[in-house]
C-alpha cells in the first residue's frame, strides 16, 4: 500500500482526528511544491517567513521542494535558512561537483542512450553535506516528501528512516535522473502525479497552509509557438496548472491558505541555476510584503 508505515498513518490521523475534537490550537503547515531550478523562490519565502517568526507545526514536499524543506524541518531558524542559501550560492555558481555542464543542447542529451542524463551521485554528496542530520527522527520538525510509484501509478510517502534516499527519490526527475529504487519499488519525482500537496498536510491536521510554490503554475496563456516542442509543453504545463488548481479545491473550506506571491518566474531549464539570486530576492521581498499587510 502506498504511503508511510501503517503505525505511523494511525498516529498522524489521532492527532488530526484529536485537534479536531479537542479544541487544540491550529496547526501550520509549509507546503512546499516541485519546481527544479525554480526552487530557489522557496528559499526567498522560507527567509521571509522565517524573520516574521511563523513557525510550521509540520512541513511537506515534492521534488525540489523536498530538498528544501528537509533542509529548513532540520534547521528551522535563520541560521538554517542562510545554509540552504548556501547551497543555492553553490548552484547559482556552476558548481561542478553538483551539477556538471555540457555543451550539448538539451535535445541531444537527452537523445543519448542511457535512462538519464546525470546520475544522483553529485546530488547525494551535496545533501549529505549540507542536511546536517540523517534521519526523518532527527528533524527538528515533522517531515514528509513524496515520490511517484511507477509501478502503481500512486504517489508513495516517505516519513521515517534514512532521509537522503526518500529526498533523492522524490527529486528523480524523469529523464535528467533515473529512478530510485527503494523499499522495494521503482520512485521517481514526486512532482508528476502532483505538484502542490496540501491536502496531505490537511490528512496530518493541518488547518493553516502556507502554500511555497515557485509561480510557474501561474499562467496557463499561450506563448508564441515557434516549433512543434512548444505546443508540447504549452499542453504540458496546461496539464500541470489544472492539477494544481484542483489540489487546492480540495483544500476544505474550513482551513486558511495562505498562496505565497512568487514575483516573476521565467521558464528556465532543469540546469539553468542563473537567476537564482534574482528568484531569492524577488520571493522574499513579495512574500514579507504579503506578511506584513496580513499583520
Amino acid at each position: 500500500m502506498p504511503g508511510p508505515p501503517k503505525l505511523a498513518r494511525l498516529r498522524w490521523r489521532a492527532r488530526a482526528v484529536a485537534s479536531q475534537w479537542l479544541g487544540a490550537q491550529p496547526r501550520t503547515a509549509f507546503v512546499l511544491s516541485g519546481g527544479g531550478s525554480l526552487g530557489a523562490v522557496q528559499v526567498g519565502m522560507l527567509r521571509a517567513l522565517t524573520e516574521a517568526g511563523i513557525k510550521p507545526d509540520l512541513v511537506v514536499g515534492a521534488s525540489v521542494g523536498a530538498i528544501n524543506g528537509a533542509s529548513y524541518a532540520a534547521d528551522p531558524t535563520p541560521e538554517g535558512v542562510k545554509r540552504l542559501e548556501h547551497v543555492w550560492r553553490r548552484l547559482a555558481n556552476r558548481d561542478p561537483d553538483i551539477m556538471p555542464s555540457s555543451f550539448l543542447p538539451l535535445v541531444v542529451q537527452f537523445a543519448r542512450k542511457g535512462e538519464s542524463v546525470h546520475d544522483q551521485d553529485r546530488l547525494e554528496t551535496l545533501l549529505r553535506e549540507e542536511i546536517p542530520v540523517r534521519r526523518f527522527s532527527d528533524l527538528q520538525l515533522p517531515f514528509q516528501c513524496v515520490a511517484t510509484d511507477m509501478d502503481t501509478a500512486s504517489e508513495y510517502w516517505l516519513a521515517d528512516g534514512e532521509l537522503i534516499p526518500a529526498i533523492l527519490a522524490s527529486a528523480a526527475l524523469p529523464a535528467v535522473f533515473p529512478p530510485a529504487r527503494l523499499h522495494g519499488r521503482t520512485l521517481i519525482d514526486g512532482g508528476i502525479l502532483n505538484e502542490v500537496h496540501g491536502h496531505r498536510a490537511v490528512e496530518l491536521g493541518a488547518n493553516e497552509l502556507y502554500i511555497l510554490h515557485v509561480g510557474h503554475l501561474n499562467d496557463a496563456r499561450q506563448r508564441d509557438l515557434q516549433r512543434a516542442f512548444d505546443g508540447a509543453t504549452h499542453a504540458y504545463w496546461v496539464a500541470r496548472r489544472r492539477r494544481y488548481l484542483e489540489d487546492l479545491d480540495r483544500i476544505p473550506g474550513n482551513c486558511t491558505v495562505h498562496v505565497l506571491p512568487t514575483g516573476s518566474t521565467p521558464r528556465l531549464r532543469f540546469d539553468d541555476f542563473s537567476r537564482t539570486d534574482l528568484l531569492t530576492q524577488d520571493a522574499y521581498e513579495r512574500t514579507r510584503d504579503y506578511l506584513a499587510r496580513r499583520g
